[in-house]
């Protein structure tokens, strides 16, 4: 039931209005709380007694049983101050009845409840000193590494051949191809903030909006054909076509050398550019040494060596390529292959931020599952080669300017030479083995046996050896037959011309980077919960996981994780919290 303040005329309810008529300084409202036959009295609220903020501070005087002093305390003095104690007692004079099982559980102080910390000795504390201390830096020897190009012409800075190379009428827009700086913002507003096409051509069509904000496009599509004549930062891609056992894939690939300049010459990027390889060191007698970024590992080191013994005064451009296959939709089977490419000369917080745009989508491989062959054997190798044969497509420049190099411009026109070189290749375990062609069960990198992979963590392994995986692949020309026995000598999979056999300076072995999200995360957690499930039953695993009690911090699996299927990133990790 709800009551209306004549004073005011807003509706309360019956508590409401009294609290009101009590706390209100209109003037109407107090006329009316001042009305006779009010059924409900105001409610007076008493003012706060708040303490005199001018006053002195009071001395201490003691407390409830006196005063005390130094002799009060006899064996405080010259002891350092006692350690807080892990376990205190309840103070609460309410649970007398729990005392007798409180003893139980009351530890000595001296003892407290965690154990004694185990001591790892030197060794841990040495390396944590190491991750706080200033490193000692030593240059690669020589003056002529990673230098401007004497024998090319400088060029323009990247963002005055911008400005050059729009060709506007008027050089001092400085917001060309736009007509003012409102076009530029509306024009921008509706590609990065606007609500779709649709709504920003309702938008234009109102009569004279866009004679107002003085516009250059009255829509969408006039929108993007001025986008469309800004001179492009990277490069377009380029439809090819692949032909693998008498049937032709298309491929969307972009030029990768014209992908490597554009990174290297974004000026956003130019202050930060590596160009010349370090070593890093814990202490100054250059025992210890760390490693940070790309440029302070020991590949660069040696790449530059050898390139500096051929062709002295060379910039190295190590290639990063990564490539997952994509399952674009959960109803129905659209697939994507894409390929991406950066560079080490970027700093590894640049790569790893999407915003900064250090990663460059290079290529769209097929996704064909080759339906017209029947025999599974034959139809793993026709895609083994056909990804290889289009790999080969996107690389193959690598293996004429890793070799003879190549003259790029940085973000301030500098002129360089550099030696682009596939250096890592990143994907997960299915990618590794289609990259190196080990067979699945088996270690990408090194010939350790499939029975002892994981039972030792011993890093001391030599890789495989490239020089006999090459003389094997060279055998095709010898037959199929040779071809086939050379191959299963070596440990690989009998792959016609893999994209990595011409590429200069790259041990495809070596470039292989360990998977942390599947090999180790989610490797090690799937491993414990088959562990758990075969030694427990899987009807007990999802009891106790049913049995949790809700917390807000961990997601409760009601059902169970044994059913889970197409497990997605955010549920492995409840799973993770879970465990």
């Amino acid at each position: 039931m709800s009551s209306i303040c004549t004073g005011c005329g807003r509706s309360f309810s019956m508590s409401g209005l009294s609290k009101h008529l009590a706390l209100t300084k209109n003037e109407q409202c107090l006329a009316t709380r001042r009305l006779p036959g009010l059924s409900t009295p105001p409610i007076e609220v008493p003012a706060p007694d708040l303490p005199d903020l001018d006053a002195p501070p009071v001395p201490f005087e003691g407390d409830f049983f006196g005063q005390y002093g130094n002799d009060d305390f006899p064996e405080q003095e010259g002891l350092p101050p006692a350690p807080a104690l892990s376990v205190t007692e309840d103070d609460d004079d309410d649970d007398d009845e729990d005392d007798e099982d409180d003893e139980n559980f009351r530890l000595d102080a001296t003892i407290g409840w965690e154990p004694p910390i185990r001591s790892f000795g030197e060794t841990r504390d040495a390396a944590e000193r190491t991750t706080r201390a200033k490193t000692f830096v030593v240059p690669f020897p020589g003056d002529k590494a990673g230098t401007p190009a004497t024998s090319a012409e400088t060029t323009s800075p990247t963002y005055a051949q911008y400005q050059h190379d729009l060709n506007t009428v008027d050089p001092n827009n400085l917001y060309a191809p736009f007509t003012s700086k409102m076009d530029w913002e509306v024009a921008r507003w509706a590609k990065l903030r606007g609500a779709g096409s649709t709504s920003f051509n309702d938008l234009t069509k109102i009569e004279g909006l866009t004679a107002a904000l003085a516009l250059s496009f009255r829509g969408m599509h006039d929108l993007n054909k001025i986008v469309d004549k800004l001179p492009m930062g990277r490069p377009a891609f380029e439809r090819q076509e692949i032909v693998v056992s008498n049937k032709a894939f298309e491929v969307y690939t972009r030029d990768i050398i014209q992908c490597i300049r554009a990174l290297l010459g974004d000026p956003e990027f130019t202050p930060l550019l590596l160009l010349v390889p370090e070593r890093h060191y814990a202490d100054s007698e250059h025992t210890t040494r760390v490693y940070f970024d790309m440029n302070t590992g020991k590949w660069w080191w040696a790449t530059q060596v050898s390139l500096e013994n051929e062709r002295p005064g060379a910039t190295v451009i190590p290639v990063i390529i990564s490539s997952d296959k994509t399952q674009l939709t959960l109803i129905g089977n659209k697939t994507a292959y894409p390929v991406y490419m950066t560079l080490g000369n970027l700093p590894k917080d640049i790569r790893c931020k999407p915003s900064r745009g250090g990663q460059i989508l290079l290529a769209y491989l097929p996704t064909s599952r080759l339906l017209h062959i029947t025999n599974k054997a034959a139809c793993r190798r026709t895609l083994a080669n056909l990804f290889h044969a289009c790999m080969t497509q996107v690389l193959q420049p690598l293996a004429t300017a890793g070799l003879q190099g190549m003259h790029f411009a940085d973000g301030n026109g500098v002129i360089r030479r550099g030696h682009p070189i596939l250096a890592t290749f990143v994907g997960d375990y299915p990618e590794q083995l289609l990259v190196t062609g080990c067979k699945n069960g088996e270690c990408p990198k090194c010939n350790v046996t499939r029975s002892d992979l994981g039972s030792s963590a011993d890093t001391s392994r030599p890789l495989r050896d490239l020089g006999h995986v090459l003389n094997a692949l060279a055998e095709i020309d010898n037959g199929p037959l040779a071809f086939t026995r050379a191959c299963h000598d070596v440990g690989v999979k009998p792959i016609q011309h893999p994209f990595w056999e011409s590429l200069p300076y790259t041990n495809i072995f070596a470039a292989i980077t360990p998977d942390l999200l599947h090999q180790l995360h989610q490797g090690v957690v799937k491993h414990l919960i088959a562990w758990l499930q075969s030694a427990y039953g899987t009807d007990e695993i999802d009891a106790r996981c049913r049995r949790l009690p809700l917390n807000h911090s961990l997601r409760h699996f009601a059902k169970g994780i044994s059913s889970m299927s197409r497990v997605t990133g955010k549920e492995h990790q409840d799973i993770y919290g879970a465990e």
